[in-house]
């Protein structure tokens, strides 16, 4: 009984165990898998090229922005500007661009080959950066470009020379209180469009140049008491306004082409600081040099196509600090030279197209620093050449149309610096350019308008590192032309009015830094023609004087930015092909049948500038 009472409580006990037990925990189903976050793709950042402005002038490329993985830095010390490397189409981008040019601080903005773009983009452009220097020369920059500045009071400098600027848009300028460099050289400016800058009191530089402006509207002259630079060359003011220039500060005066005279240069005393004076192609002659004599700080003066004479160079004497001195095309004949032989800081002396000889070489021979002399169609011949051979720093030597033989080239052999050199229109032969020996400091060589053919071309190898070739009408063929190839470093090659058809232009199409190809005037056919697409870098090309028309232009290089179709048979029916041109800024359809709304249509819808002169 006991028993099984026991096994009776044995099981509700083992009952109650199981019923007291809590249930194993369900297993949870697997959470489900959240989704990647999505991957950001960054736009790409815009890309400039900066330049640092060079104290010539001139430019040199320096690196692209933004530079690399590196944190933006400030560009260091000095005039710097920049490129974008892609055309600026939209206000993102255009802020996009600012913000690159703010961060690096860069002061000067530039467009080059991609093009101006819209009013509205350029003042985002400039209000969200740190520009303050715009260098737009040559593009299609015009009033409406200006009005949508005009609130840009940071604007320092404004380079418009070669735009389409007209009077009404200066009134944009009025909004620029700090504006210190103004240049207008080759546009639409005129008096009227003075009156509008009357205001403008802080301008340090202003370029005139090839304007309608004239005397009567240069009046806000006298209140630029802060002006170090004028130019108002090719223009028809007169003495009046050297009479009302203030001069305290001036140190650039450019008066070439204009009808100022002898008596006029008296106000040039008030002007004691003054470095540089361009005085050519007006009326001066020896009695005006007795004004220039006292310019104690000159260091640059153009007397070129003036009437000065040998009498008046003893004026010239009196100018301890000179270094440019350019007496092209003047009255000279030589004895007068001598005055020059205690100038010897001078450089650059021009003596071209004047009635010197080899006598007037000996006065030369001190003048150890000369680097450019151009002795160019004077009555200096081969024996004259030796008195040359002690200016050891010449880089630079014009012999154009002088009387030599291949011997004489033989006293060039001492100057080892010599980088340019010509001799067009001369009689040479071969072996002249054999007696110069291996050059490798040889850059730029003109054979132009001598025997020069398809036999030169091997003498011409031992000029290895040449970049600039000239031998417009000479003999060459397609033969030689193609043999010029192994001239790697060409970067310029003029061969017009020679007897090519175009067969010779396949080799060149592999040098890799060509970008200037003259074939003006030569034989040029349409199987040539389609050669001309295999120049991928060609950015400037003359087709002058050719019988090619229409069916040529499609075989153009798309990196054109300079296109010479003078006097070609091209018509309104080829106008297609130079719209897919994205890079063309310059063109030349004088003397062709090309309609004047065709012509319209390439300035308005793509901002082509048309060549109205050579």
């Amino acid at each position: 009984m006991v028993n099984g009472r026991w096994s009776w409580l044995r099981l509700a006990g083992l009952l109650l165990a199981v019923g007291c037990a809590s249930l194993p925990a369900p297993i949870p189903p697997p959470r489900p898998t959240a989704p990647p976050d999505p991957v950001v793709v960054a736009p790409p950042r815009p890309s400039l090229q900066a330049y640092r402005i060079l104290p010539d002038g001139t430019s040199s490329p320096w690196g692209l922005l933004p530079a690399g993985g590196a944190a933006p830095q400030p560009l260091p010390d000095g005039d710097w500007y920049a490129e974008p490397l892609e055309p600026v189409s939209t206000p993102a981008e255009a802020q996009a661009l600012a913000a690159v040019l703010r961060e690096y601080r860069v002061p000067g903005l530039s467009f080059g080959e991609q093009g101006l773009p819209a009013p509205a983009l350029l003042a985002l452009l400039v209000e969200g950066s740190s520009v303050v220097s715009l260098h737009l020369s040559d593009t299609a920059f015009g009033d409406e470009h200006l009005a949508a500045l005009r609130n840009a009071a940071r604007l320092k400098a404004l380079h418009l020379d070669g735009t389409r600027v007209t009077d009404a848009g200066l009134a944009s300028l009025q909004g620029m209180p700090h504006l210190a460099i103004l240049r207008l050289d080759a546009t639409a400016v005129s008096d009227r469009g003075l009156v509008l800058l009357a205001s403008l009191t802080t301008l340090r530089r202003l370029s005139l140049s090839g304007t309608s402006v004239s005397p009567r509207g240069l009046g806000l002259l006298a209140a630029q008491t802060e002006l170090e630079w004028l130019d108002l060359s090719d223009t028809t003011v007169d003495d009046t306004v050297l009479a009302s220039l203030p001069g305290d500060r001036l140190r650039t005066l450019v008066l070439s082409g204009t009808h100022v005279t002898n008596a006029g240069l008296g106000a040039l005393r008030r002007m004691p600081a003054l470095s540089s004076l361009g005085l050519a192609r007006t009326a001066v002659s020896d009695s005006g040099l007795a004004h220039i004599g006292g310019l104690r700080m000159l260091d640059a003066l153009h007397l070129g196509s003036t009437g000065v004479t040998d009498a008046g160079l003893v004026h010239l004497a009196r100018l301890p600090v000179l270094r440019v001195l350019v007496l092209s095309k003047t009255r000279i004949r030589g004895p007068g030279v001598r005055h020059l032989a205690g100038l010897t800081r001078l450089e650059v002396l021009h003596l071209d197209d004047t009635l010197i000889g080899n006598a007037a070489l000996r006065h030369l021979q001190g003048l150890h620093h000369l680097r450019d002399l151009e002795l160019s169609r004077t009555a200096v011949t081969g024996s004259g050449l030796p008195a040359l051979a002690s200016h050891q720093e010449l880089e630079s030597l014009g012999l154009s149309g002088l009387a030599l033989a291949d011997a004489s080239l033989a006293s060039l052999e001492p100057l080892e610096r010599l980088s340019r050199l010509d001799l067009s229109a001369t009689r040479i032969g071969p072996e002249a350019l054999k007696q110069l020996g291996s050059r490798m400091v040889l850059r730029h060589l003109d054979l132009s308008r001598t025997d020069f053919n398809d036999g030169w071309v091997a003498t011409l190898r031992t000029f290895s590192r040449l970049q600039s070739l000239r031998a417009i009408r000479t003999l060459l063929t397609d033969l030689g032309l193609g043999q010029l190839s192994e001239l790697r470093e060409l970067e310029s090659l003029q061969v017009s009015g020679n007897p090519i058809s175009g067969s010779g232009l396949v080799p060149l199409q592999k040098l890799p830094h060509l970008v200037k190809l003259d074939l003006g005037g030569t034989w040029l056919d349409d199987n040539g023609a389609r050669m001309l697409a295999g120049f991928e870098k060609l950015s400037w090309l003359s087709l002058a004087g050719t019988r090619l028309g229409d069916e040529a232009l499609v075989h153009l290089p798309g990196s054109l930015l300079t296109l010479y179709l003078l006097r070609t048979k091209v018509t309104d029916a080829g106008m297609p092909a130079l719209h897919h041109l994205p890079l063309l800024r310059e063109l030349d359809l004088r003397e062709t049948a090309v309609s004047e709304a065709a012509r319209a249509t390439l300035v308005r819808e793509h901002g082509v500038r048309l060549m109205s002169s050579p």
